[in-house]
């Protein structure tokens, strides 16, 4: 399996949002949350020369508007061992989700597929569960 590369990920869903490091600090200096994130730290980062303080990569994540949902190395531990950063969210339905077979296997077939085709399906996922919402809806204003 090959090492997740954190800071080469951060910097591919900059690039596609078509940031600068300096656009990037930018927004951290005027969002007034907290500490600022420098172009400096940014680089580093990116191309691995430092491992980013979890505040940081909050911080980046929100800069970039992408959830907090990172697979980090655990070298430390089991080969067959991941470690996730999330949101609370995040974190309480992942190991549910993860014991349902079928959404397992969805996962590990998504991983093969484009960036269109996962697209595809995430439309199909969000009509269906707004269906099921509304049916759900439905039914409680009728009991």
């Amino acid at each position: 399996m090959e090492k997740f590369q954190l800071g080469a990920y951060l910097k591919n869903v900059r690039n596609s949002q078509n940031l600068s490091i300096h656009e990037l600090e930018r927004r951290a200096k005027e969002s007034n949350e907290g500490k600022s994130v420098t172009v400096s730290q940014i680089s580093k980062i990116e191309n691995g020369k430092t491992d980013p303080r979890f505040t940081t990569l909050q911080k980046i994540a929100e800069l970039l508007d992408v959830p907090l949902v990172f697979i980090l190395d655990g070298s430390g531990g089991k080969v067959d061992t991941v470690t996730v950063v999330s949101t609370d969210e995040v974190a309480q339905a992942l190991p549910e989700a993860l014991n349902r077979e079928k959404l397992l296997q969805l996962l590990v077939f998504c991983m093969e597929l484009s960036d269109e085709q996962i697209n595809a399906i995430l439309g199909v996922a969000h009509v269906l569960r707004n269906f099921t919402r509304s049916v759900r809806h439905t039914n409680d204003k009728q009991k």
